[in-house]
């Protein structure tokens, strides 16, 4: 081996190069990273702050897609479905899937503002963070008042959820000295009608087909100045169209089955697909409404905005336009494609 002097030799020089080089590319890839995260956070601290500012300028009734994803898959790019409505003050939720208080924070709506909260169903993507959301809520000043609305048993679900954080609760009483929380009002809703109405908002119900899962609802929230329809999770139906006749916003759910069934492939691939792709599609074909149906729907609602939501697959494999062609088929309305944080 050649000595090259001061003690190296080829070799070592040009071990040292090599670990040298492996060096800067790991350092080169940690300042890449490094970048692309601070780029992201940029982008995030944009947007909750165009948010915050449309809901300060806000002259009337504001919807904020807080989620805008389907399914109970988490680290998707699209957060679980969660709804807000703020008017005169006062917020209102519509479904709490995973994300839900986290999102509803970044409005820099006060949790004292939350009036009510509904469910439409009992599927995760919609209820998992309904419990969270209270507590989490009373420890950021959420009111006692607040009501609750849904299908049965919510009332028993809200009870044992609250009963299972009583010595989490009760610490932070303690702590802070505070009144604990207590159970708040429920109301399950057994049949579909009249739901409830306050000083700012009338709301009424509709039964949806989402089977298994029954009963399961859509909602619809008439303000003082306009009127919001929800679908929840259902096929396409007259009943749906009914309750959303003349409203100022439909927010209907929305599927691509060919790129849903490629999502599930993928999944199956990966080992995180628990059932068969056969059953997973059939799943998809007796719950969902494909984009096409929906603007049938909103079209002879006669609705003036049509908002896809709870998009099935929740990933960016199906474009905006691609998802606004499909409904622009029969809906020649506004159509918007939903995504989180989106104040319309």
């Amino acid at each position: 081996m050649e000595n090259l002097g001061f003690g190296l030799s080829r070799r070592g020089l040009l071990t040292s190069a090599a670990a040298g080089s492996t060096m800067a590319v790991a350092a080169a890839t940690v300042a890449t990273a490094e970048d692309a995260w601070a780029t992201a956070e940029d982008a995030q601290a944009a947007l909750v702050a165009r948010v915050r500012a449309a809901l300060k300028a806000a002259q009337g009734t504001k919807l904020v897609l807080l989620g805008t994803g389907a399914g109970p898959g988490p680290g998707q790019l699209r957060r679980m479905t969660s709804h807000l409505m703020v008017c005169n003050g006062a917020a209102y939720v519509l479904d709490c899937g995973l994300g839900v208080t986290n999102q509803f924070a970044r409005t820099g709506t006060a949790f004292k503002a939350l009036r009510a909260i509904f469910i439409t169903h009992h599927h995760p993507d919609h209820n998992i963070e309904y419990g969270p959301l209270l507590v989490i809520g009373w420890v950021r000043g959420m009111l006692q008042n607040v009501r609750a609305f849904g299908p049965p048993p919510l009332t028993q679900m809200t009870d044992d959820f609250l009963r299972s954080q009583k010595v989490t609760i009760d610490f932070w009483a303690e702590d802070f000295q505070r009144p604990p929380l207590q159970m708040i009002e429920v109301h399950d809703l057994p049949t579909a009608g009249p739901v409830m109405q306050d000083e700012n908002v009338k709301v009424t119900s509709v039964l949806v087909q989402h089977p298994p899962v029954t009963p399961a609802y859509g909602y619809r929230f008439d303000f003082h100045d306009r009127s919001i329809a929800f679908s929840g999770d259902t096929v396409p139906l007259e009943g749906v169209a009914q309750m959303a006749k003349g409203a100022d916003v439909l927010v209907h759910e929305a599927i691509n089955f060919a790129a849903i069934e490629a999502y599930e492939r993928r999944l199956l691939k990966q080992g995180l697909l628990p059932t068969s792709i056969e059953a997973a599609m059939h799943h998809m074909h007796a719950d969902h409404s494909p984009a096409e149906e929906v603007g049938r729907i909103a079209q002879e609602a006669g609705v003036r905005t049509l908002v896809l939501s709870h998009l099935s697959p929740s990933d960016a494999s199906v474009s905006d336009v691609e998802w606004r062609a499909a409904a622009a088929q029969s809906f020649k309305g506004e159509i918007i494609v939903g995504h989180d944080l989106m104040v319309i």
